[in-house]
Order: structure tokens, then C-alpha cells, then sequence
């Protein structure tokens, strides 16, 4: 769908990634403007485009998506080392 979207001139306006279920999902942002009509032809089935130029688009999007994910796992990784262990008391010695 994005990778049509983006065929016909509407790229997205933003990817965010966020956990669900313990999965990576990535979500596609677009402008409302102009996209309704492709929406329609979309998923009536009426679709139709030029396959080297969605090819490119498909490819576009995936370099796009891995990028993102790459950055969202960075931050998590970033965040879970400077969250606190959760470790409470002292370690060693004895009473």
C-alpha cells in the first residue's frame, strides 16, 4: 500500500516504530490531501502502475523502514543502559 502511495507522487509524511505484543511495528504518516481517491482505487482493486517505477518506490520504502528501525533500536538500547537496575542493598561483605 505505501509502496503504491508512494508510486503516485505521496510519499510518507513520517514512519514511527512502536512495540506491540512484543513485535516491532513500524506505522506509514501521510496528509490527508489528495489521498483519498488513491485510497479508493486501492482497495477496490482498481490500482494499476507502472512496475519498474513501484519497484523503486518498494525499494525506497524499505531503506526508508530499515533506517527507522535501526534509530528505534538504537534509543532502546540507549535507554534500557542509563535506566536504573533496579538493584537495591550492597553487595559483598557480611554482618
Amino acid at each position: 500500500e505505501a509502496a503504491y502511495y508512494l508510486s503516485e507522487g505521496y510519499p510518507p509524511e513520517s514512519i514511527a516504530c512502536r512495540r506491540l505484543n512484543k513485535e516491532l511495528v513500524c506505522d506509514f504518516y501521510y496528509s490527508d490531501v489528495g489521498l483519498e481517491e488513491l485510497q479508493i482505487n486501492f482497495f477496490s482493486g482498481g490500482a494499476q502502475v507502472n512496475l519498474l517505477g513501484f519497484r523503486r518506490s518498494y525499494g525506497e520504502l524499505a531503506s526508508q523502514l530499515s533506517r527507522v528501525k535501526r534509530e528505534y533500536k538504537r534509543k532502546a538500547i540507549e535507554a534500557a543502559s542509563t535506566a536504573p537496575t533496579g538493584e537495591v542493598g550492597l553487595t559483598g561483605g557480611s554482618r
